[in-house]
């Protein structure tokens, strides 16, 4: 009888260890596909982003249109609240042609077009003309972008 209870012991803590074994290799293999499909979709965007030039991804939107969108563009983009601009903000403190984006030599310059309310590039206020980098903030009205490269 004792051997029995100690071989009924041993095989349950057997089965016990062996369940948690699979179950770490289930977590890992899981987070690995994870991990794989992240950098596989940031890849894609790189790539996009190569492909055109420049995009602007919205971070804070009241529209729920907006939100997440992303805009690539390689010659240039305007911004405004008429609907002949690339990106439309349907907002009354945005002018009908708020601002534009476009291409100087390898770099790319934002210029606010004289609206009365000013755009913001990482919190300053914007006047006339300045150049954009990676990572740029820029809020027209209640909308944040981020410029990417």
């Amino acid at each position: 009888m004792p051997v029995s209870a100690f071989l009924m012991k041993a095989l349950s803590v057997a089965l016990e260890y062996g369940m948690l074994f699979f179950l770490l290799l289930f977590v890992l293999r899981l987070s690995g596909m994870m991990f794989r499909d992240i950098r596989k979709q940031e890849k894609k965007i790189q790539s996009d982003t190569a492909e055109t030039g420049a995009a602007l991804t919205v971070l804070e939107a009241q529209q729920r249109e907006l939100m997440g969108r992303r805009f690539a563009f390689s010659d240039g983009i305007s911004i405004g609240r008429g609907k002949d601009n690339d990106i439309v903000i349907p907002e009354g403190f945005v002018s009908h042609h708020h601002l534009v984006i476009y291409p100087h030599k390898n770099l790319y310059v934002v210029e606010d077009l004289g609206s009365i309310n000013p755009a913001e590039l990482n919190d300053e206020p914007l006047r006339g003309k300045a150049y954009l980098k990676d990572g740029d903030r820029i809020r027209i009205g209640f909308v944040v972008l981020r410029f990417e490269r």
